[in-house]
């Protein structure tokens, strides 16, 4: 999708001329014109009506082009707002135009290095990255934090958006050192500002941690989730409530860390870590029922995932003394009933094997497939869930093309562990679900049918049997 240079579309041109050549038109009356579809377009974005504020911000360009005209400075605001309308409700090669339009405007009238270019620079970047063209994504934002530079200095807060986006546009280009080092430099942004001790810097820190979490770096989160940990220690003490969160975090690190493949180098495995994950969920909870009184939407939150996750460790009948716990906390409180059936209405997805979103799959000494040249295929699979979470009966009942992925989705839905449906506090089996995967693939590189990968990744770590306790 090749970037639209040119500074306003001739149609607008268009109709600015149209608008100054007629007759009656004052100045008066077109800057009330103006304020009303500005007004128009204020009310709309702020209830994300996004294409009809794309109207009204059209209307708003028009009307400030005849006022001042078609090269005027004070057409760069309305430029801008009109392609954040316009990125927002998915028109994103309009989106552009309009960004490019707004950023020649200033460059031609405010300079190069204007703190205005700021904005729309960003709204080009991240119109970039919604478009999949990161490259270019990666050249606004790197512009924008030079022009942020130069006029806020190197340790201001107002570039955390920017290395936000310069985050996607090199996590796009799977440059996983540049995307951290945007990451890790807010960090840096942030101790200038506010001092390495301060609590204020748990915020920063869960950002940072949650983003190695998105990244699979999942020991780099829990170091930084540690950092967050001891810095409200602290200042509140190790049963402080704000303690809470941090232990969750570290807790499911040490889960995740439990679902990868085995690290010859490593002394850690699952008979370890899921010790550690269960210690700081316990440790949580302790803290929550501590409180007078304990709440109990956060009680449950906890009983829910130390469930999950005896129940993962094949401790079935601990983890549904967990589950029965969170059920009777939320079912004593009829505001709560929505939060329980979020968690118990409908069997949940505990673990299991992802098959590929790709076909053929992406090695890592060889470039993924150019999306020009993927077709989409599905494959949709029907299965029981009986009360211990286990799946059986799955069926492969459609899929296009056929003869490609069906055996590995239909293997993905075999080794999937859920936590059970529950009715009146009981766990119950479930039959009739679907599971719908959806993927790409290049047809002149496959020569024949994909099969399932030998046993490995995402998947039980004890397959639950009798049902034995803890």
């Amino acid at each position: 999708m090749p970037p639209i240079t040119r500074p306003i579309a001739a149609l607008l041109l268009l109709l600015i001329a149209a608008g100054a050549a007629s007759e009656g038109q004052d100045n008066a009356v077109l800057a009330q014109q103006r304020a009303a579809a500005e007004e128009r377009y204020q009310l709309l974005s702020a209830e994300g009506r996004n294409a009809e504020a794309a109207a009204a911000g059209l209307e708003v360009v028009v009307l400030t082009g005849q006022l001042h005209g078609a090269d005027s400075l004070e057409l760069a605001s309305p430029l801008t707002n009109l392609a954040t309308a316009q990125l927002r409700s998915g028109a994103l090669r309009d989106a552009e135009s309009n960004y490019q339009a707004a950023i020649a405007l200033l460059e031609k009238r405010a300079g190069f290095l204007s703190a205005r270019l700021i904005k729309p620079l960003t709204g080009l970047g991240e119109a970039y990255v919604r478009s999949e063209q990161y490259p270019l994504a990666t050249q606004a934002y790197e512009r924008a934090l030079r022009v942020n530079h130069v006029n806020e200095g190197f340790y201001n807060l107002d570039q955390i958006s920017i290395r936000d986006g310069l985050t996607e546009g090199y996590l796009g280009q799977l440059d996983l050192e540049k995307a951290n080092f945007h990451q890790e430099a807010q960090i840096y942004v942030q101790q200038r500002k506010l001092g390495r001790d301060n609590p204020a810097l748990v915020g920063p820190l869960t950002k940072l941690g949650r983003w190695y979490d998105r990244s699979n770096q999942t020991e780099a989160a829990r170091l930084v989730y540690q950092g967050a940990a001891r810095l409200v220690e602290a200042a509140d003490g190790q049963n402080s409530p704000g303690m809470v969160e941090p232990l969750l975090a570290i807790a499911e690190t040490y889960r995740q860390q439990a679902l990868l493949p085995p690290d010859p180098e490593s002394n850690q495995s699952p008979e370890t870590l899921l010790p550690l994950s269960s210690m700081m969920l316990r440790k949580a909870l302790g803290i929550v029922e501590q409180q007078s009184p304990p709440d109990p939407a956060e009680r449950a939150r906890i009983l829910v995932k130390l469930g999950d996750l005896y129940l993962m460790w094949g401790k079935q009948n601990t983890a549904s003394e967990r589950y029965k716990e969170a059920w009777q906390a939320l079912s004593a409180d009829p505001a709560l009933e929505v939060r329980r059936d979020e968690f118990f209405a409908k069997p949940a997805r505990i673990m299991g094997p992802v098959p590929p979103a790709i076909l053929p799959v992406p090695s890592r000494k060889a470039p993924p497939p150019d999306a020009k040249d993927l077709e989409q295929g599905f494959v949709v699979v029907r299965f029981d869930v009986d009360p211990l979470g286990r799946v059986s009966d799955a069926t492969v009942i459609e899929s296009d093309p056929a003869n490609l992925l069906e055996e590995r989705v239909q293997e993905t839905a075999r080794r999937t562990l859920f936590r059970p449906r529950f009715v009146d506090g009981a766990a119950v089996a479930t039959t009739g679900l679907v599971l719908r995967h959806e993927f790409r693939y290049a047809p002149k590189q496959l020569e024949k049918k994909d099969k399932p990968p030998a046993d490995g990744g995402d998947k039980p770590l004890q397959q639950p049997t009798s049902g034995s306790g803890a």
